[in-house]
């Protein structure tokens, strides 16, 4: 079976520092809010770990794609509901850096996006995060569309993320360290 992939890269700049960052990223409730808002139902959080040199959260959440950025041929392959298990570890390296990877595959998909990236604090409240990401379908034929049309859903929901991030940024700003 041939397996077929594609690559893209996600920037996105945060007004905090990344001590703020990190402090949020590792509440317990901000993948839950985070997914909920974003419309995932059936959220299971498999592990959250947190210390002061990691951040990793295992969860399984069911979504559903966005039909209106799908072709109407691709909607059997990737519309409708989808059952998502997404791995994410976040490595603290230094005071001012931190080492991310991401998986998310798709339970019922031959697809599945990996990513690998740093998150740097630029000075003075300002945070970037850089992720290069690497789509793969196994899905002989149409592996290569389908991928794309993954990564088309993948880059939605990163914009939507980074929505709600800023958002929560802003309420978690006037909470107590």
């Amino acid at each position: 079976m041939s397996k077929k992939s594609l690559t893209f890269t996600v920037h996105q700049d945060y007004p905090t520092s990344l001590k703020h960052l990190w402090a949020a990223f590792g509440q317990a409730d901000y993948p839950e809010h985070k997914y909920h808002a974003l419309g995932s139902t059936d959220l299971h959080i498999l592990r959250f770990n947190v210390n002061e040199k990691l951040i990793e959260v295992e969860l399984e959440r069911s979504t559903q794609a966005r039909a209106e950025s799908i072709p109407e041929w691709a909607h059997k392959l990737i519309g409708g509901e989808h059952k998502m298990h997404h791995h994410t570890w976040w490595r603290r390296v230094s005071p001012t850096q931190v080492e991310a990877e991401l998986n998310i595959t798709p339970m019922d998909m031959p697809v599945s996006a990996h990513a690998a990236g740093t998150i740097i604090e630029l000075g003075h409240g300002q945070t970037s995060m850089t992720l290069d990401f690497e789509v793969e379908c196994r899905l002989p034929g149409l592996g290569a569309t389908v991928a794309r049309l993954f990564a088309d859903q993948v880059k939605e929901a990163l914009r939507a993320d980074h929505a709600f991030t800023l958002r929560y940024l802003k309420g978690a700003a006037s909470k107590p360290a």
